[in-house]
């Protein structure tokens, strides 16, 4: 039996923490359920996916990612599947300049969160369904 879920370790600074839990709070109150932080994940990696090609270029400046990176581990439970959407959504970020390196998952993980914390409530239940869908699937 293989496992459906898997730990992601987040190195976050203390901001990267206010950033984390800003994000569930607003999920929780958007979507009225109480949710795994793991699941907070998902979602933000989910709807980031869902975000148009045009919009992800913008939302990757380094500069705006780096007080969010820090040294304290952080480790939130998932499906294994969040991984793979955040490498197809730092291929599509590539995708879009011919310059630009593909982002590490871990910057993906904080757009993710950065993009939840600022989607209307209609948006993040449409994602979070979408989740609950994938987890009921397997």
């Amino acid at each position: 039996m293989t496992r459906r879920s898997r730990v992601f370790k987040l190195r976050l600074s203390p901001a990267g923490m206010d950033l984390l839990i800003s994000s569930h709070c607003h999920l929780i109150q958007s979507t009225r359920a109480l949710l795994a932080w793991g699941t907070t994940l998902h979602v933000a990696v989910e709807h980031l996916d869902r975000a148009p090609a045009s919009d992800l270029f913008e939302l990757f400046e380094p500069k705006a990612c780096a007080p969010f990176l820090g040294n304290e581990e952080h480790h939130l439970g998932a499906l294994k599947g969040v991984n793979e959407i955040a490498a197809r959504i730092a291929a599509r970020v590539c995708d879009r300049s011919s310059h630009a390196a593909s982002p590490m998952i871990s910057i993906v993980y904080i757009v993710a969160l950065q993009h939840l914390r600022t989607a209307d409530p209609e948006t993040l239940k449409a994602a979070w369904m979408a989740v609950r869908g994938q987890r009921e699937n397997i």
